[in-house]
């Protein structure tokens, strides 16, 4: 049973300004925009005001200028980009950047299985073949420290745009764009790979071709996914790429992304704009498909298609790789929680290994059992002399730098707070797990590691109208750093409910209160049908939900997205 921790008991009842609603007041308060300006720039987002001068990084200036001298030889830029979505989407912006410039670009994206992430030696090599002597990395390059220096001996420079943990010893590129450098003056720190990579293209457009700036919105549709699929905090700069980047998604340019929507049978077009979820849960698994069942090329191919023709079969091959990834994911995610809860119920950190995950999903499985148990988690597919694995963490602890502490014991590391990857000889790993559980466990020693849901405030029957609602849109768009208000309301009687869905997977419910009130409300249960079998009219329940609207038959009515649910008693 997930714990509820509630962000504020209780609201208060009036509203201190006098221009919001209470409850909408107390979100802003408690997610710190707590003056007009900040709330302003967070209700409503500016492309103008909130997207920051990308010469504000301390070596823009720099990056450009060695990229104006290639364009002014007339060479070849090389590309590396990570495989992930975030990885996908960066080098499609600073390829499509670059051919802006008429500057001739060869992209280069590591196979996940054989590579692993990072720039690594094969690049180096492909570059060189090439007779490249510039390389931009994307999305990594922070600790690929051999691969930059082999670079340099062989005359070829490297500039690094990424966004991960920065390492004591920064690597020997020509330059670094990474908004997480102690020392870096540029005022935003959290862009992903595709918003740094935006960053470059943006200063290229200023100092190459500013009377074609207006075109670099087209790219916004990218940098959103990237953002998205990154988990990147949806705060400031973030708040109004991933605003704008989606309403260029609905009216997007790249057949691709159009042919991807068609056989998916993804709702986007010009008269419906998606949110944050639908990258999160649609789009962003279908690009990374690529990568952890086949080469992530096959994405990348897929967003600068211009031929309808060969965009359809790109995109039905990327589904077909997803249907199949759905499959192997489900069936590892549950030998994973197999072992979770026969070996590490009573521990802080889940360590799982065995040489049958596929690589390509471990990632995937870690994130889900992590958020499932609340605890960090590691999964590894063992090889035969070394084992490579994935990490996601929880809010309390930083895995990257834990992993840090560990270094010695490993061949191969890299990532941030929240998700990292490593490579380690099979000699070390069952002193590896031993240092990390120790440190992991001195960590969360205060930390109660079981599921948990955060709770915004609670709210009374009568706060809940058809204009809160809709000023609940303005929060939008959500992800982390800015998720979607949950609210309790307590002592709620069932005054009728229905089992839908296939094996009656969901509820319907009509729910009124206990006591004294007159307020109805209509209810869905996504998914909730086998933890509360036993529901029936009567009961009295709490209950976590988000607030949506349903319209049937040309009749909007407020909905309550139920979460959680708490049986008390029955009348």
């Amino acid at each position: 049973m997930a714990v509820w921790k509630y962000r504020v008991e209780d609201i208060q009842e009036k509203s201190t300004s006098g221009k919001y609603h209470p409850v909408i007041e107390t979100l802003l308060e408690t997610r710190g925009y707590d003056d007009e300006e900040s709330r302003q720039r967070f209700l409503f987002p500016s492309f103008d005001r909130d997207i920051y001068d990308p010469f504000l990084f301390s070596q823009m200036e720099r990056v450009v200028s060695r990229i104006g001298e290639t364009k002014k030889n007339k060479e070849t830029i090389g590309v590396f980009g990570d495989f992930d979505a975030d990885g996908v989407t960066s080098s499609v912006i600073i390829r499509e950047a670059l051919t802006a410039l008429h500057i001739p670009v060869e992209v280069y994206i590591p196979e996940k299985m054989n590579e692993g992430h990072g720039f690594n030696i094969l690049a180096v090599d492909f570059f060189e073949s090439k007779g490249i002597k510039l390389i931009l990395t994307l999305d990594c390059g922070m600790t690929n420290h051999e691969a930059i220096s082999e670079a340099k001996k062989r005359g070829i420079e490297t500039i690094v745009v990424d966004h991960h943990h920065v390492p004591e010893i920064l690597p020997e590129a020509y330059a670094i764009i990474n908004p997480k450098i102690a020392t870096e003056t540029y005022p935003f720190r959290e862009l992903c790979g595709a918003g740094t990579s935006f960053k470059v293209a943006q200063a290229l457009f200023l100092r190459y071709i500013p009377e074609e700036q207006d075109q670099l919105k087209w790219i916004l549709d990218v940098v959103a996914i990237g953002t998205v699929a990154d988990v990147m905090p949806l705060i400031g700069e973030n708040r109004a790429i991933v605003k704008y980047g989606l309403i260029v998604l609905s009216k997007t340019r790249r057949v691709g992304l159009e042919e991807m929507f068609s056989v998916g049978r993804i709702k986007i077009d010009e008269d419906t704009i998606p949110d944050a979820h639908t990258i999160g849960f649609q789009i962003a698994p279908r690009i990374n498909a690529a990568s952890r069942m086949a080469h992530a090329m096959l994405a990348h191919n897929l967003l600068i298609e211009k031929d309808r023709a060969r965009a359809r079969v790109l995109a039905l091959e990327l589904d077909a790789y997803n249907v199949a990834r759905q499959k192997i994911s489900a069936t590892t995610t549950n030998e994973v929680r197999a072992i979770a809860v026969e070996k590490y119920s009573e521990r802080k950190f889940i360590f799982a290994l065995d040489e049958k995950f596929p690589f390509g999903i471990i990632g995937l499985v870690a994130g889900r059992i992590a958020n499932e148990f609340h605890k960090p988690t590691c999964v590894l597919t063992r090889g035969e002399t070394e084992s490579r694995g994935s990490f996601r963490s929880i809010p309390e602890l930083n895995v990257i730098e834990i992993i840090e502490q560990c270094g010695d014991l490993l061949k191969k590391f890299g990532g941030h707070a929240q998700a990292a990857g490593m490579t380690i000889e099979n000699k070390n790993i069952d002193a590896f797990y031993e240092k990390f559980d120790a440190l992991a466990t001195e960590v969360l020693a205060d930390v109660i590691t079981q599921p948990e849901i955060w709770v915004d405030m609670k709210l009374h029957p009568e706060h809940i109208t058809q204009s809160l609602v809709r000023d609940l849109t303005l929060f939008a768009p959500f992800g982390e750093g800015n998720p979607e208000p949950v609210f309790a309301l307590e002592n709620m009687l069932i005054e009728e409910v229905r089992f839908v869905g296939n094996g009656e997977k969901h509820m319907k419910f009509r729910l009124a209160q206990k006591e004294g009130g007159t307020k109805v409300f209509d209810a869905i249960g996504f998914s909730l049908g086998k933890q509360f079998p036993d529901l029936k009219q009567g009961n009295v329940i709490d209950v976590l939900f988000q607030l949506s609207e349903n319209t049937w038959n040309g009749k909007t009515t407020i909905q309550l997205k139920l979460l959680d649910i708490r049986p008390k008693i029955s009348v």
